[in-house]
């Protein structure tokens, strides 16, 4: 059995560890950087691959060595045998098995982890979760490729070959902290729309490092006739939340951050044109994914129940 597999030396587990390594990295240079030493050994592995399977691996692109078309798919099929490789191994020796879950960092602060609770006592020690912040398109690529296990991404983003199970939608509020208005009592009798969270009457933070929300939430203002000068830029959406809860600033945050937000610390604007930017979510991931883990279309089917919003 496997004679043509076998016939020849030059294939291992640390060659083809070597070609995950660098498919993920991008390039020797980047997998090793500053190593020339180990980007020597590492381009001669690839080669010894090479010459194994009877094509070319990897190719020179300017001063970098790179993965052939070729070399990406075999990266891909070593990734998922080294990945049953070290589950087999972490189930004989009754060791938690690490699955990952992949999304923005506001869905993993408000989203991801509040839910995790009740799996982690389910599966108990068999399984461990680990999450990781990506954008979108990085969530995509890595669950193409075998990266990561479950991503929590928009329904516009799937790719072709991922299944997915849809979650809801992420709607967004308008809020402005009671302080801005002299505290609860005063803020309570305060009635804003969308025109006073974003018009510049108020200090305004915005997370602006997600483009398309960004240009949702500038057209939805430009509908308001009012342009959105930010007092405040943030990278992401809990950094926004700490600029409301520091009394100093009005904001858009998604409406599941208010959970973070004590009862009369803030007034919610009557903003319904809001409703324009929900995202519907779903939570995606390869069905190899389920073909090669333990419990992994366990798992698909309790995480898809359990962060419905």
């Amino acid at each position: 059995m496997f004679e043509k597999l076998f016939a020849e030396r030059g294939l291992s587990l640390d060659r083809l560890r070597v070609l995950v390594e660098v498919h993920d990295a991008g390039s020797i240079a980047q997998a090793a950087p500053g190593d020339l030493i180990r980007q020597s050994q590492y381009s001669r592995q690839l080669r010894e691959i090479s010459e194994f399977f009877g094509c070319e691996v990897a190719r020179r692109q300017g001063k970098l060595l790179k993965l052939s078309a070729r070399g990406a798919r075999l990266a891909e099929l070593a990734r998922a045998q080294l990945r049953a490789l070290e589950d087999f191994r972490s189930e004989c020796r009754e060791e938690s098995i690490d699955y990952t879950i992949a999304a923005g960092d506001s869905l993993i602060h408000w989203f991801v982890i509040p839910k995790l609770g009740a799996l982690v006592s389910e599966f108990g020690d068999k399984a461990r979760f680990v999450t990781v912040n990506l954008r979108t398109n990085e969530i995509v690529q890595q669950l193409c490729d075998g990266r990561v296990d479950f991503g929590v991404i928009r329904k516009d983003a799937l790719a072709g070959g991922l299944k997915s199970a849809s979650l809801g939608a992420l709607a967004y509020a308008g809020v402005v902290p009671s302080a801005l208005f002299g505290g609860p009592a005063r803020a309570a009798k305060q009635k804003i729309g969308l025109v006073d969270v974003l018009g510049g009457a108020l200090p305004l933070a915005a997370q602006m490092a997600d483009g398309q929300f960004t240009q949702r939430l500038r057209e939805v203002a430009a509908k308001a006739g009012v342009e959105m000068r930010p007092a405040l830029v943030c990278q992401s959406f809990p950094q926004t939340l700490a600029a409301v809860r520091s009394g100093g600033f009005a904001a858009v945050l998604p409406a599941i951050a208010l959970r973070d937000m004590e009862r009369g610390s803030f007034v919610e604007a009557n903003a319904p044109e809001l409703g324009k930017l929900k995202r519907d979510l779903v939570l995606a991931w390869n069905p190899r994914t389920e073909q090669v883990r333990p419990n992994a279309r366990k798992l698909a089917d309790r995480l898809r129940t359990a962060l419905k919003l």
